[in-house]
């Protein structure tokens, strides 16, 4: 059950700069490395944290939260605003995928929260009303697409008839638009405060996080929508139950769920979020998702921008599928830089993630562990062709020490080789693969792909 009607979403939080000292600007910090390797294009919505409510003309509207940036060893007199980070990442955002969506994620402590609409008395539709006017007029100015609700903490001593008033208002004032505007939820647990029916009617997305620990069924039990469910994930310690990995995830989105006895789908993945101080392993996580998520219509594949947001980390593992020919390859790395350390348990500091198989399941399966002191440093092999097919027919791997892995795949039908090798320059080690495959029929009616091509990535 992978059908993901909203897509994969994720957050970013404006307040934080990693790697520490560096600001929006600087060439390796964890906004440019959105850019650089194309993160957003793994993303249908973004939600940017935190907006606050505050007073407008007429009644309460929204704005970024405050917040400081100091400048970077280049510029080291330049101030950088929170809304000089929002504009920018609104046009870089677009230029790497101009189909991204753009969510104002509201504030969930303090003072100027959404319950902040109803502080000034009054009656509560019309203030209601004049927000919903107000908020749709500073996303068309911002040429943003809805609105996101972190449910947790301050928000939640809105009232269950202001909850109603508020969102049914904005739903109301939304649909009212010749475009369409998004209102999303991520709820950290139920309050009573939360009127589920308009909960249900009113927002297109509602993806609880379950990293804090709630489980399903208790949203579920309270009334939320099963049809409405999304996958709320994390890849950044501290929470009760942050997610291992996007293959964790992509089980949980396959398997679906049961309620009353009825099977349902995922309705989407949110993920917090692209700039922690573990961030070069959550935006590899993200990509491997997209991945899993959007499988590539065609034969090709390459993991090098996977490999370059995590910071090029060592690979630790390779699992190899061959038989007559290579079949298939699929790379695991560990990750030794302070920006990619996973989320086991509090004081280790390595970050391990695999990458998605290429090829087919034919052949026989083996797992070679590679010691981070002997990375791989060259790899070698035969092309040729096999029963009129054009493929790799072996592969060998080499260490830095001169340990060899393979030969894998015997060449036994094979009726044509060239050999080849391919070296890391100037002590660059293996780091991910890029290539592609080909469909070839096996005996019984059954096919496999093998891999066409291999071309390996160096850093």
């Amino acid at each position: 059950m992978t059908n993901l009607t909203n897509g994969l979403n994720a957050w970013i939080f404006l307040n934080e700069d990693e790697p520490a000292g560096t600001n929006y600007n600087s060439p390796n910090s964890c906004f440019q490395s959105l850019i650089q390797y194309k993160v957003y294009n793994s993303i249908n919505l973004l939600g940017i944290a935190f907006f606050e409510v505050v007073p407008g003309s007429s009644g309460f509207t929204i704005q970024i939260g405050n917040g400081c940036h100091l400048g970077n060893s280049a510029t080291p007199n330049q101030l950088l605003s929170n809304q000089d980070y929002l504009n920018n990442v609104l046009i870089d955002a677009r230029q790497v995928n101009p189909n991204i969506k753009f969510l104002a994620t509201m504030v969930y402590s303090g003072n100027q929260t959404l319950a902040a609409v109803f502080s000034c008395g009054g009656d509560p539709q019309t203030q209601a009303t004049a927000f919903a006017n107000n908020l749709v007029a500073y996303l068309q100015k911002n040429n943003m697409n809805g609105l996101d609700v972190d449910w947790e903490g301050d928000v939640t001593n809105m009232t269950q008839p202001q909850f109603q008033i508020l969102f049914s208002t904005i739903r109301q004032v939304f649909d009212a638009q010749s475009e369409k505007y998004y209102l999303t939820m991520a709820p950290a647990w139920t309050t009573d405060s939360i009127d589920y029916p308009t909960l249900n009617n009113a927002f297109d997305i509602i993806s609880p996080q379950f990293y804090d620990g709630t489980p399903l069924s208790e949203f579920l039990d309270a009334g939320m929508s099963a049809s409405k469910i999304g996958y709320g994930a994390q890849f950044e310690p501290g929470n009760s139950a942050p997610n291992a990995s996007a293959q964790e995830v992509w089980g949980q989105i396959t398997a679906g769920f049961n309620y009353n006895n009825t099977n349902y789908n995922y309705q989407d993945i949110f993920m917090w979020r692209l700039n922690s101080s573990n961030y070069q392993f959550e935006q590899a996580q993200l990509m491997i998702l997209s991945q899993l998520a959007n499988p590539s219509t065609n034969n090709d594949f390459d993991d090098t921008a996977i490999a370059a947001a995590a910071g090029n980390p060592a690979i630790t593992q390779m699992i190899i599928q061959s038989g007559e020919v290579l079949n298939a390859i699929q790379a695991v790395s560990t990750g030794t830089s302070p920006y990619n350390f996973g989320t086991q348990p509090s004081g280790t500091t390595i970050g391990i993630f695999t990458l998605l198989q290429h090829g087919g399941t034919s052949g026989t399966s083996q797992t070679i562990s590679i010691p981070t002191n002997d990375p791989i440093v060259s790899i070698s092999g035969y092309t040729g062709t096999w029963y009129g097919w054009n493929c790799v027919l072996q592969l060998t791997l080499t260490g830095q020490s001169g340990k060899t892995y393979g030969p894998y795949g015997s060449m036994n039908g094979s009726t044509g080789s060239t050999s080849f090798t391919q070296n890391g320059q100037n002590g660059q080690t293996v780091v991910a693969f890029k290539g592609s495959t080909v469909t070839v029929p096996l005996a019984g009616g059954s096919q496999t792909a093998i891999i066409a091509s291999l071309t390996a990535v160096f850093a």
